[in-house]
């Protein structure tokens, strides 16, 4: 009778357990599912996949008359090239202190030389940076994390100032917050880009980009064709600063 008895006081447990709702708070407890900060697809060494989107990627640059060369392997860097001229799309890429050459992944070059009709037409003939390619990882306020940087990957440059088309040198540390027409005209174009991520500036990340752009460039080794460029602005984009509400993990 006791055994009769037990067995149905468990059957009554089991279908109670069975109507309870899923309980998210313990599924909380065990923590936020972790975010890779990686492009999609990216893993390392180099995927099959990686290293036929990396071919792609360079067949489409020699395609546009972009002449390059294969850089020597880099820890994390994809597809590693050189620029030897430092010019894409009609916009030079110049270095404020260190010397060449710059290892970059392909893509970083493919978007930039993508962009290169659009830049010009709001008055940008040079970029000058401080940073492509650096092993390092990303800053968050201002702050080091884990997760590596986008320079890890080659896949980013930090923009200290801009050359016009008038020969004027445009500074970001001074002159963004004067709300710098060309600046805030670079900063919405690259901004409404498919082949690039949302940039880090002044207007978005005060404490770690309050002095540069960071331009990088967006790639998913999981696509079969690589993204087309989608600038949304024609003519003079529109001088509006970029969401201010954007992750600065990169």
């Amino acid at each position: 009778m006791n055994g009769r008895r037990l067995a149905v006081a468990l059957a009554c447990a089991l279908v109670a357990m069975a109507s309870l709702p899923w309980d998210a708070e313990a599924a909380t407890r065990r923590g936020p599912r972790k975010r890779s900060n990686m492009p999609p697809g990216w893993t390392w060494p180099p995927s099959r996949a990686m290293r036929t989107v990396g071919r792609r990627c360079t067949d489409e640059l020699t395609a546009m008359g972009v002449v390059w060369k294969r850089a020597p392997r880099q820890r994390k860097v994809a597809r590693p090239i050189y620029v030897p001229k430092m010019e894409l799309g009609g916009v030079k890429l110049t270095s404020i202190f260190r010397k060449g050459p710059f290892v970059m992944d392909c893509h970083l070059a493919l978007s930039l030389a993508r962009a290169g009709e659009v830049l010009r037409q709001i008055g940008v003939r040079e970029l000058r940076f401080s940073t492509i390619h650096e092993y390092r990882r990303i800053r968050v306020r201002g702050a080091k994390r884990r997760p590596l940087s986008r320079h890890a990957l080659g896949l980013a440059v930090d923009v200290f100032e801009i050359v016009t088309d008038t020969g004027e040198k445009v500074v970001v540390e001074k002159d963004y917050k004067k709300k710098d027409p060309t600046l805030l005209a670079l900063e919405r174009g690259i901004a409404s880009s498919l082949d690039f991520r949302t940039p880090l500036t002044p207007g978005n990340d005060r404490r770690s980009h309050r002095d540069h752009f960071h331009l990088e460039a967006r790639v998913n080794y999981e696509q079969e064709q690589p993204l087309r460029t989608a600038m949304l602005c024609t003519g003079r984009c529109s001088d509006r600063p970029a969401p201010r509400q954007v992750s600065a993990r990169r």
